[in-house]
């Protein structure tokens, strides 16, 4: 079939810019369509991965705060342990030093001589500061050669010795000192 354009040369072209505009025009709308819903994915997207973001970070710090209260009791329980081992060290400190005054009396006691008698006996940080009263100075010697033999005892050392009456009795009064091995 043969075709005739009937049409005269200037409405040719303005039908092919007609056409082509109409063309353009499609194709704009197209990338324009094209555009906003690429726009509107992405937007939904990122609206999506921030409500993600935040129910994670609501999450954490719910855990956040769950493990505060966890490490503020294991730090309660830290503190409770130290108190405790404190308070154990002081018992087992009392129960070792209440043995050594029954100790240090029996050793005393038996090594005083007859006529040999204490007025005080004092210790403090292992170290014994005893005073007392004789009739002779022999007996005092006896006395302390009697508390060198003690194995617990050491460094016995007579302080003073001094000659009394006392009711027309001459007495000793003397001062000893030593240390105590714990």
């Amino acid at each position: 079939m043969i075709k005739i354009n009937l049409l005269t040369p200037e409405k040719t072209k303005k039908t092919k810019k007609k056409v082509q505009l109409e063309s353009q025009l499609v194709w704009v709308v197209l990338a324009s369509i094209v555009l906003v819903v690429a726009w509107y994915i992405g937007w939904s997207l990122l609206d999506a991965s921030v409500e993600q973001l935040k129910a994670q970070k609501k999450g954490l710090t719910q855990e956040l705060a769950t493990l505060k209260v966890q490490v503020k009791e294991v730090e309660n329980f830290e503190a409770d342990k130290v108190k405790a081992k404190e308070k154990i060290q002081i018992i087992q400190q009392l129960k070792k030093n209440q043995a050594i005054p029954v100790y240090l009396l029996d050793e005393i006691s038996k090594r005083l001589p007859e006529r040999v008698w204490l007025v005080s006996l004092s210790e403090q940080s292992g170290t014994i500061d005893l005073t007392g009263k004789a009739t002779t100075n022999n007996e005092i010697v006896d006395f302390i050669n009697n508390l060198k033999e003690a194995s617990a005892f050491q460094d016995v050392q007579i302080v003073e010795s001094r000659q009394n009456k006392e009711a027309n009795i001459t007495v000793y009064s003397f001062r000893l000192k030593w240390s105590i091995l714990s």
